[in-house]
């Protein structure tokens, strides 16, 4: 069951700065993709279809790069959600936060929602820890609207977005220093998913191992301890 504490949502009010993410020239016909990912996330239908899309690219474009930086986890964070003309994203695709840390999702335009890849949820294979909840948003449709999630349970999450999900619309939150053997989201994405979907998770896998295996001070086979944080843990986000 998915407590009611990581359900909030609200609009950013007028003062609040944006996220810069780079997620300019959003498309057009938002009414349009509205109404394609309330039929596709209804939960009538299984997994697979709930991911079909028929208005964009299967695949899109998810060069961004640098992301957020694995291996500097930090207390807050925001990922923004977006449409633009290279396709639609979690931006940044992969986080680092501290146990206790939480992520805000932000939706920067389109329609979009958040949902962790678990039996309970979304998919058949669970790729968040044992002992973690999982999470669904619902669909965002407001400029502005936010989910909430406070991250309690060490580990590698990985979600998806319903409806976009075909074309790769995938995300990871790291959360602490968890030993990456026996962790659910670095396991091999199931079979089922979209293709596009599978050649994200697997990069973002690989990026995550990388990190968690050099160690909070950036050297493979360090202890990984509590240090090395750094300051804030953001770096430039030049997408």
């Amino acid at each position: 069951m998915i407590g009611p504490d990581v359900r909030r949502r609200r609009l950013l009010t007028a003062g609040s700065g944006v996220l810069a993410l780079g997620l300019a020239g959003c498309l057009g016909g938002d009414e349009t993709e509205a109404e394609e990912a309330q039929n596709g996330t209804d939960g009538s239908d299984d997994a697979g279809d709930r991911s079909d899309d028929p208005d964009g690219d299967e695949h899109g474009d998810h060069d961004h790069s640098p992301d957020h930086e694995v291996g500097q986890p930090v207390s807050e964070i925001q990922v923004g959600m977006g449409s633009n003309d290279a396709g639609r994203h979690f931006i940044p695709h992969v986080v680092h936060v501290e146990v206790g840390g939480t992520v805000e999702w932000v939706l920067e335009s389109g329609t979009h929602d958040t949902i962790a890849y678990h039996p309970d949820a979304y998919g058949d294979q669970q790729r968040i820890p044992e002992d973690a909840e999982p999470w669904e948003s619902g669909l965002l449709s407001d400029d502005g609207e936010t989910f909430e999630r406070t991250f309690d349970v060490e580990g590698v999450y990985d979600y998806a977005c319903t409806p976009h999900e075909k074309e790769g619309m995938v995300g990871t939150v790291v959360v602490g220093w968890p030993e990456p053997d026996g962790q659910p989201g670095l396991e091999p994405p199931a079979d089922e998913r979209p293709d596009a979907a599978i050649e994200q998770l697997e990069r973002y896998n690989e990026q995550v191992r990388d990190a968690l295996e050099a160690g909070p001070d950036g050297q493979v086979g360090d202890d990984h301890g509590d240090g090395g944080h750094g300051d804030d843990g953001h770096d430039d986000h030049d997408h």
